[in-house]
C-alpha cells in the first residue's frame, strides 16, 4: 500500500499577507542590484530602475520580491557590507512605501540584514542557511522575520544529493530554532545550481517530492541558470523555454515558491502547472467593483489592487470612467472600474479582505454616499445569490446604476447574473450612459498606465 503524501503546511504570514501553502504557487521577482549577475540583469545602484523593475514584477503576478547586491554566481567577487547597503536600502524602503507586498533582502551578511529589515523587509533570504554569519539569524528573530533557509553544498562534501540537501535544511533549522524563530516562519529552498554539478542539479530537481516531508514550504530557484544552459547548449539570455519546463517540475514535485526573473511568462507556467497539479474546474466569474473621489484617485486605485494580492489576482480590468456623486452631489466626481478577479477566498472571506485593503488604502468611517479614498464592492461571485446583514451578492442596486453596468458590461457583457433576466449588457442599454465619461482604457491597473486620470 502506498503511503500517504505528507501534510500541506499551514497557512503562514510573511510580511502581513497570508499564503495558503498547497493551493497555488506564489512567485518571488528577482531584483539584482548588482554589478555581475549571472542572468544579466544586474542593475548595481540605479535604484529608480531597481523599484521601477519591482512594482512592474507586482503588476505581472509577483506575489514577493527578492531584493540582493552581491552575486552569489560561481567566482563572485565579494562586495563589502558598504556598498550593498547603499545598493539596497533605498531600493526596500522606497519599495516598502509603495506596495504592501512582502519583501526579501537577499544578503548573507547580519549588518545588510539588519539595515534591510529596518527599511522595510520581512524575509530574510540566507544563502548560506543560517549556517555562515550568527547575527544573520538573530537579526531575523529580533524582527521576526520569515526566513528562507537554503542548502549550499558549495565546499561540502557529497554524498547523495537528497541527503545533503536534508542534513543542511536540517542544520539551518537547528540554528533557527537555537535563536527563537518558529518552524511557521522557515521556508525550505535546496539550493538549485549551488556546489552541484548539472546532473545533480536535474536530480535534485526530479527527486523534489522527497523533501516536502520536512513540513515546511518550499522554494525553488531554476531561474536562467547553468544546468539548463549545460541541458539545452543555450546561452543564459535564451533560457526562457528551459527555466519554464523547470518551473513546471518544481511545481509537479511539491514547490511552493518559484524565484524567477520572467514573471509575466513564468506566471503562466504556474498557474498551468498548478491546474494539473493541483485540480481545476472551471472557476467561478467573480467581479469586483472599485471607485473613489479622494486625493489622487488612480494612484488609490493602483494601490487597492497591489493591496488585493497575492490572496486576490486581478485576471483584468475593465476601463476606467468617471461619474457625477450620487446622493450626496456635493464633492468631487468618481473614478469607477470593474475587475475580474481569481480567489479561492470564500465570499464572507473576500468581502473582509476588501475591507482590509479599503482600510489600508486609508479609507476612514464616513457618511453613506459620501467621499471615500478607495471602495471595494463584489459585484458578481459566480452563481451565488447571498442576501444576509454582513453581504449581497449579486451586488444589490447594480441593474439601476449606469456607472457600475457600463465597466461590468467590459468585462462580462452576456452574463445573467442570478436572479436577473437579461444580460448585463441588455440591462446597461435599459439604463443608459447619461453622464460616463471614460477616461482611460484597461491598462489603468498597470503601473506603466497613464499617470493621471
Amino acid at each position: 500500500m502506498a503511503s500517504p503524501p505528507p501534510p500541506v503546511p499551514a497557512p503562514g504570514l510573511i510580511g502581513g499577507r497570508r499564503f495558503e501553502w498547497g493551493r497555488r504557487t506564489f512567485l518571488m521577482g528577482v531584483i539584482n542590484c548588482t554589478e555581475d549577475s549571472f542572468s544579466g540583469d544586474g542593475l548595481r545602484a540605479d535604484a529608480d530602475a531597481a523599484v521601477r523593475q519591482g512594482l512592474r514584477m507586482l503588476a505581472e503576478g509577483a506575489h514577493l520580491l527578492d531584493v540582493g547586491a552581491e552575486s552569489t554566481r560561481p567566482g563572485f567577487k565579494p562586495v563589502p557590507a558598504e556598498v550593498e547597503l547603499a545598493r539596497v536600502v533605498p531600493v526596500i524602503e522606497r519599495l516598502a512605501r509603495e506596495t504592501d507586498a512582502p519583501l526579501s533582502i537577499d544578503s548573507t551578511k547580519a549588518e545588510v540584514v539588519r539595515a534591510a529589515l529596518d527599511a522595510g523587509a520581512t524575509v530574510v533570504n540566507d544563502v548560506s542557511g543560517l549556517r555562515g554569519e550568527p547575527g544573520v539569524a538573530a537579526a531575523a528573530a529580533a524582527a521576526g522575520a520569515t526566513v528562507v533557509i537554503m542548502h549550499n553544498q558549495r565546499n561540502r562534501p557529497f554524498h547523495d544529493v537528497v541527503a545533503d540537501i536534508r542534513d543542511g535544511l536540517r542544520a539551518g533549522c537547528a540554528v533557527a530554532e537555537a535563536v527563537g524563530i518558529p518552524p511557521e516562519r522557515l521556508i525550505l529552498d535546496p539550493g538549485f545550481g549551488f556546489g552541484w554539478r548539472p546532473e545533480q542539479s536535474i536530480e535534485m530537481l526530479r527527486r523534489l517530492a522527497e523533501l516536502r516531508d520536512l513540513g515546511r514550504p518550499l522554494l525553488v530557484g531554476t531561474s536562467r541558470k547553468s544546468a539548463i544552459g549545460a541541458v539545452l547548449g543555450l546561452p543564459v539570455e535564451e533560457r526562457l523555454l528551459g527555466t519554464a519546463a523547470t518551473v513546471a517540475t518544481a511545481i509537479a514535485n511539491g514547490a511552493d515558491i518559484v524565484r524567477v526573473h520572467d514573471v509575466p511568462e513564468m506566471a503562466q507556467v504556474a498557474r498551468m502547472s498548478d491546474a494539473v497539479v493541483r485540480g481545476w474546474g472551471s472557476p467561478p466569474t467573480i467581479v469586483l467593483g472599485v471607485g473613489g473621489n479622494l486625493g489622487d484617485r488612480l494612484a488609490h486605485l493602483r494601490r487597492g489592487l497591489a493591496l488585493l494580492a497575492p490572496e486576490v489576482t486581478v485576471a483584468a480590468a475593465s476601463a476606467l470612467y468617471e461619474s457625477a456623486p450620487l446622493g450626496v452631489t456635493d464633492q468631487p466626481p468618481f473614478l469607477n472600474a470593474a475587475l475580474r478577479v481569481e480567489t479561492r477566498l470564500t465570499p464572507p472571506e473576500l468581502l473582509a479582505k476588501c475591507k482590509a485593503v479599503e482600510e489600508a488604502a486609508g479609507r476612514t468611517p464616513g457618511p453613506r454616499w459620501g467621499p471615500r479614498v478607495l471602495d471595494l464592492d463584489i459585484l458578481l461571485y459566480g452563481d451565488l445569490r447571498l442576501d444576509d446583514e454582513a453581504l449581497t451578492v449579486p451586488h444589490p442596486r447594480i441593474a439601476e446604476r449606469g456607472f457600475v453596468l457600463r465597466p461590468l458590461a467590459d468585462l462580462v457583457p452576456e452574463i445573467v447574473p442570478p436572479g436577473w433576466e437579461r444580460t448585463v449588457a441588455a440591462a446597461l442599454a435599459a439604463v443608459g450612459e447619461e453622464g460616463l465619461a471614460r477616461v482611460a482604457g484597461p491598462g489603468w491597473a498597470s503601473p506603466a498606465g497613464p499617470t493621471r486620470a
